[in-house]
C-alpha cells in the first residue's frame, strides 16, 4: 500500500516540495529512470500522477507506476510513435523521432514543478500546452524561484536542454552535485545497517533451486515492509551510481569501507552465489534474499505459507503435504526465479 498517494496530490496540497525533500524524490526517480534505460526500457509517460509515495513524509520511498506506454526500444533506432501527457512530453515526442532522453524530459519537467509548484510550460487547451512546449521556452522567475539554489536550477536547465543530443541522461542527472547534496544525510543514517546486511551477504548460500524459490516468495510477500525499508537504504548507500544494481566493484568498496580490508577472493564467490541471474551485477530482489537473516526468514510459519502458495497456485493444491519443483508457480530465466503469468493472475485473486 502506498498510503502517502499521488506524488501529484503532494504537490497540490503542498504547493510544491522544499529542496530537500525533492532532491530525495528525484534521486529515487532518476534511479528508476537509469535501471530502465540501461535496460532498453523508456517509460514514456512520465509524470506526478504516475509516481506514488509509501507514506506522507519527507522520507517517503516513491515507486513509478502505469507502464501501460512504456516500450522497449533499440539505442541505435529512434522510436516514433506519439505517447505522452501534454505539460510533461517531450518536444522531440511530439515531433515523432526521438529515444530514451525523453524521459528525462518529462522528469525534468516534474522538478520544476516541484520546485515551484506549477509547470514550465502552460496553455488553455492540450494544443496550447503542446505547442508551447515545442517552443521549449520556459521561465524560472517570479517569487517562488527566489528561494531556489542555483544548483537546483541548474539542474533543471540540464534536464530541459530542447537538444535530446545535448540534454544529459538520467545516470548523469543521478551524479549532479544538487542531487549529491540533497540526499548526503540519507545516506549516512543507512551506515549503522551495513555491517549486519555485509555480513549475512558474505555468509550467503543459494541452495538448492527449491530453497531459491522459497526465499524469493517469502522476502517479496511475507518480510516485514519497515525491515525491507531499512535494507533498501543500504542498498541505496553501497549502490554508489544510483542505477538500482550492484557491481562487484561496490560490493568491494562497501567492504572496504566497513571493514577496512577482506579476502577478495571470498567476497568473489559470495558475488557469484548471490548473482544468481548471471548478470554480472545484484539486483535489489537478490540483495534482499541474500542480506535478510535467514533464520527469520525461514521460520515454520513462512515456509509453511510459502508451501502452501507453490501447491495451491500450481493448481494441485491437496493434502498429502507434497509439491515437486514441477508444479512450482515460477519459471527459470537462467538461474532466476519469476512468477509465471499463470500464477500472477491466480495469486492477484487472494492466494
Amino acid at each position: 500500500m502506498c498510503e502517502g498517494g499521488e506524488l501529484f496530490e503532494r504537490v497540490v496540497d503542498k504547493g510544491g516540495m522544499t529542496e530537500a525533500t525533492a532532491g530525495r524524490v528525484m534521486k529515487q526517480i532518476l534511479s528508476a529512470l537509469a535501471y530502465c534505460h540501461a535496460n532498453n526500457v523508456v517509460h514514456r509517460d512520465l509524470k506526478p500522477e504516475n509516481v506514488l509515495m509509501d507514506k506522507d513524509e519527507g522520507d517517503a520511498t516513491v515507486k513509478i507506476i502505469d507502464f501501460g506506454t512504456a516500450q522497449i526500444f533499440d539505442p541505435h533506432q529512434q522510436m516514433t510513435a506519439k505517447s505522452g501527457t501534454p505539460y510533461y512530453i517531450a518536444p522531440e515526442v511530439i515531433k515523432c523521432s526521438y529515444n530514451s532522453k525523453c524521459d528525462v524530459w518529462s522528469a525534468g519537467v516534474m522538478l520544476y514543478v516541484l520546485l515551484c509548484g506549477y509547470p514550465p510550460f502552460s496553455g488553455k487547451t492540450d494544443q496550447e500546452i503542446m505547442a508551447n512546449v515545442c517552443k521549449g521556452k520556459y521561465s524560472m522567475i517570479g517569487d517562488a524561484w527566489e528561494v531556489v539554489s542555483k544548483e537546483a536550477k541548474e539542474l533543471v536547465k540540464k534536464m530541459l536542454t530542447y537538444d535530446p543530443a545535448k540534454r544529459i541522461s538520467a545516470m548523469e542527472a543521478l551524479k549532479d552535485p544538487w542531487i549529491a547534496k540533497n540526499t548526503a544525510h540519507s545516506a549516512g543514517s543507512a551506515m549503522a545497517k551495513v555491517m549486519p546486511a555485509l555480513d549475512n551477504l558474505k555468509k550467503f548460500h543459494a541452495g538448492t533451486m527449491l530453497k531459491q524459490a522459497a526465499m524469493t516468495y517469502i522476502v517479496s510477500q511475507l518480510v516485514d515492509e519497515k525491515e525491507k525499508k531499512e535494507l533498501q537504504k543500504v542498498f541505496q548507500t553501497l549502490d554508489k551510481n544510483g542505477d538500482g544494481k550492484l557491481s562487484k566493484q561496490e560490493l568491494l568498496e562497501g567492504y572496504e569501507g566497513i571493514y577496512g580490508g577482506f579476502i577478495r577472493s571470498e567476497l568473489e564467490k559470495a558475488f557469484d552465489a548471490i548473482d544468481i541471474d548471471k548478470s554480472g551485477s545484484i539486483d535489489y530482489n537478490e540483495f534482499l534474499v541474500a542480506t535478510l537473516s535467514e533464520k527469520k526468514v525461514l521460520n515454520e510459519n513462512n515456509i509453511r505459507e510459502a508451501f502452501r502458495l507453490m501447491d495451491k497456485v500450481a493448481g494441485h493444491e491437496s493434502n498429502n503435504n507434497r509439491t515437486t519443483t514441477d508444479r512450482l508457480p515460477w519459471t527459470r530465466s537462467g538461474r532466476c526465479w519469476r512468477l509465471t503469468r499463470t500464477s500472477r493472475k491466480r495469486c492477484s485473486k487472494g492466494s
